[in-house]
């Protein structure tokens, strides 16, 4: 009975790791493909993207080139962070590690010399004595107990000076790589003020570009009509594609949802633009440069690239047909099919995509459909 109900539990066992490797497998593959279907629908965009002028394209280089630089800080900066703890937890034991040797050398020392100053005559005097077996007994004890006791003392103290001369190499391996990080910050600091002076000169000559008001509301008509155009390819992608795991939409967290970043609104959603009958899709919320930007809940990456009149863009799926979207990115963190939690920082703010003030631009669709964003996130 128990051998037929252990045969029972392994073959359940091992059915169950097959179905996690399945699934595993089969989550992968999934991920795969849509990935691949996305490329599909940016590199489709890039094509169209080509039609740009001559001032959008400089921008879209220098907010891409501007992007990359400060991503490359920013991974420096975290690695300068996470070697200056490390240094100091090393540099912290080894201080530890001093002043427990200095005890020990120490009680060694105070050890010897009462070793030295009894000698060895007492001890063989006891051996000899026959008038006291237990009192010899004892003391026997008490020798035996000194000579373990300085045996462990020589031992940690050995201990002791091994982890030291280990930690001593650990810390000049540190601050030399510390140094080295921070060269390497100087130079990508120095590469991120280059790309925001070229960010700058590519947004003056688009501006140029586009000097009356109504050229600028053609180009922002154009730039409304390629985002309707890539949200519906991005739409019917995701139809063949159910998530690896589930979302489940945002219908239950009206008025609950984080804001994306905290700040004034610059645009309210519904108000026009340039006096015309365009109106906000979305809103515009100022922000420090660089700042980081949170997803509003749990949701799979669905674009994170630059798309004209919005800059450097990460779209979200949240599922049941709702979208974030999150413009005019500084740079952008995560990348399409990535999966995020609610409040996990996916870009950082900027002014990329050609717009005059630093903040981001955020919008929430559902099917299609521009909401307010105001009546989704708390008050």
């Amino acid at each position: 009975m128990l051998k037929s109900i252990y045969c029972l539990f392994v073959f359940t066992l091992l059915v169950s790791t097959n179905g996690v490797k399945a699934d595993k497998a089969k989550t992968e593959q999934e991920l795969k493909e849509l990935r691949a279907a996305i490329n599909s629908v940016q590199k489709e965009l890039s094509q169209n993207q080509q039609q740009q002028s001559t001032a959008e394209k400089r921008l879209a280089v220098a907010d891409k080139a501007l992007s990359q630089a400060t991503q490359a800080l920013r991974s420096t900066q975290a690695s300068i962070k996470a070697n200056q703890h490390n240094l100091n937890s090393l540099q912290k034991e080894q201080k530890q590690k001093q002043a427990s040797s200095k005890k020990q050398k120490s009680l060694l020392a105070n050890q010897l010399r009462s070793a030295y100053a009894s000698g060895n005559q007492e001890y063989i005097k006891l051996l000899l004595n026959q008038e006291d077996p237990a009192k010899v007994t004892r003391i026997l004890k008490y020798y035996d107990y000194l000579n373990k006791a300085r045996v462990e003392t020589i031992q940690s103290l050995q201990d002791n000076l091994k982890r030291l001369l280990i930690i001593s190499d650990e810390v000049n391996a540190n601050i030399l790589e510390l140094e080295q990080l921070k060269a390497s910050q100087e130079k990508q600091q120095q590469a991120q003020v280059a790309s925001k002076q070229t960010q700058q000169q590519a947004l003056t000559a688009l501006k140029d570009e586009y000097s009356s008001n109504n050229q600028r509301l053609t180009k922002l008509k154009r730039n409304e009509q390629e985002l309707q155009k890539l949200l519906a390819q991005l739409e019917e992608t995701l139809k063949n594609f159910s998530p690896p795991q589930s979302l489940q939409g945002l219908s239950s967290f009206k008025r609950k949802l984080n804001w994306p970043v905290r700040g004034n609104i610059l645009h309210r959603f519904g108000t026009t633009k340039l006096d015309s009958s365009l109106r906000w899709n979305g809103i515009i919320i100022a922000g420090k440069e660089g700042q980081e930007i949170q997803s509003i809940q749990q949701g799979r990456v669905v674009f994170a690239d630059w798309l004209r009149g919005f800059g450097l863009m990460t779209i979200i799926d949240h599922g049941k047909g709702y979208l974030s979207l999150y413009g005019h990115n500084q740079a952008l963190l995560k990348n399409a099919g990535d999966f995020v939690e609610a409040g996990e920082p996916i870009a950082t703010i900027g002014q990329s995509g050609g717009f005059s003030q630093t903040g981001l631009y955020f919008e929430i669709r559902y099917k299609g459909k521009p909401q307010n964003p105001l009546r989704w996130i708390k008050q």
